[in-house]
């Protein structure tokens, strides 16, 4: 048989919102889905490699919109955010990221939009992976933030680190050249800095950048056709980001009714990244954060639950993304946004449609997140039925098989899975 040939036989295939089979049948030649559907309405060719799903639930393979991928991957030594930065070596940071990589697979996570660092290698492992030569997740990668002098990103750094020339971009003319100069690095999107955050020395509430800085940022990369993803708590840094027309605003921590209707009007994506607050609240301590730490961002945590609300009632399009940080908010741990956006109010159809065809859609790739006929050949196999019970996701134990563009890399990532110390 050719290589990415495969079918997937039984259980309970999830094609989509509303679109469900009992004992279904996926079957994969060269990479791509070729049907999905009952099992009895179609034939397999004699001699295709079988996977048996009896007992599980099969599912596009998912999508977590926004991780940072190279960050600290050694659990058992943990490192505060700053000091990983600033301390270790831009290979350091490759390999982390590999390691990182190869857990979000093993989770059952086959597309990873990465808010990458500059000088790290992303792009470069992003090809790696696409030319066959490394086993990992489809990467779609900013090659690194836009950010001002003292914005968000810029107070990243510890104070000794050396900043480059583009590590900052201040007025209209300097936001130009940045996305140019991303756009030529292998950019796949835009990643801007459009409010704080909570780095040492800065407010969640502060804006970054006028409308006009930000209104350039994204006429530059959609003239180059890319999207531009804002980061932005404060209410400040939305309602700029609306007027400048972002494609995602990423965490909307101080989203209100008013703003969340004209996300609504503009198709707007909110990628709320629940996971990484609720990982600093519950366990933020053994994590590397302080105390004070933890209560600097119980605000933000609640007030982002509360944003996840408004948006879901003002029919704001929703897509999962967990803010995935090393120790923070761990690589393979992914399918706790999910499990967080049902405790929330979703039911697990519209959970799950956030990290397959939502997803797909902001990323502007209708080859992944879904199983119709046509798309990328990928599949996560998992024990039991996550329909009725979304947390059996968020258990390692229960992703049975992985399959990537046709591959089945079970095998392969059985020891990733093994070692999740999360």
């Amino acid at each position: 048989m050719t290589p990415g040939d495969i079918a997937i036989e039984g259980g309970l295939v999830w094609t989509g919102p509303g679109e469900q089979h009992e004992d279904g049948l996926v079957h994969i030649q060269e990479g791509s889905v070729v049907y999905a559907g009952p099992r009895s309405g179609s034939k397999v060719p004699p001699g295709t490699p079988l996977l048996d799903a009896a007992g599980c639930t099969v599912l596009p393979g998912l999508i977590d919109a926004h991780v940072h991928l190279t960050t600290n991957s050694d659990h058992q030594h943990v490192v505060a955010s700053d000091v990983f930065r600033g301390q270790v070596s831009n290979p350091g940071k490759l390999l982390h990221g590999l390691r990182n990589a190869h857990r979000a697979l093993a989770a059952g996570f086959t597309t990873l939009r990465v808010m990458g660092h500059r000088g790290v290698g992303e792009v470069e492992l992003r090809d790696f992976i696409d030319a066959g030569l490394a086993t990992g997740p489809r990467l779609l990668v900013a090659p690194w933030w836009i950010t001002m002098t003292n914005g968000h990103g810029d107070l990243f750094y510890p104070p000794y680190t050396r900043r480059e020339r583009w590590d900052t971009a201040d007025g209209v003319d300097e936001c130009r050249k940045i996305v140019r100069l991303q756009a030529k690095e292998g950019a796949d999107f835009i990643k801007v800095m459009a409010s704080g955050g909570m780095s040492k020395g800065e407010q969640p509430h502060w804006p970054n950048y006028s409308v006009a800085e930000l209104a350039t940022i994204v006429e530059t990369a959609h003239e180059l056709d890319l999207k531009v993803a804002a980061h932005a708590l404060s209410a400040d840094g939305i309602r700029r980001s609306l007027q400048a027309g972002v494609d995602s605003i990423e965490h909307g921590s101080y989203l209100d009714a008013d703003m969340a209707a004209e996300m609504a009007e503009r198709g707007t994506f909110l990628v709320p990244t629940m996971a990484f607050n609720d990982w600093c609240q519950r366990e933020g301590t053994s994590r590397g954060l302080s105390l004070q730490g933890v209560a600097d961002l119980a605000e933000a945590h609640d007030r982002t639950i509360e944003s996840f609300t408004m948006a879901r009632e003002a029919g704001v399009k929703v897509v999962m993304g967990t803010d995935a940080s090393g120790t923070l908010c761990p690589f393979g741990a992914h399918a706790r946004e999910l499990e967080l956006y049902v405790e929330h109010g979703m039911s697990t159809d519209e959970a799950l449609t956030t990290a397959t065809t939502s997803a797909a859609s902001l990323l502007d790739r209708p080859d992944i997140g879904s199983l119709r006929s046509g798309a990328a050949g990928d599949v996560v196999v998992v024990k039991g039925n996550v329909l009725a019970d979304i947390s059996r996701l968020t258990q390692p134990a229960n992703i049975k098989h992985v399959v990537r563009a046709g591959r089945d890399l079970s095998a392969c990532l059985k020891d990733v899975s093994a070692a999740l110390d999360i």
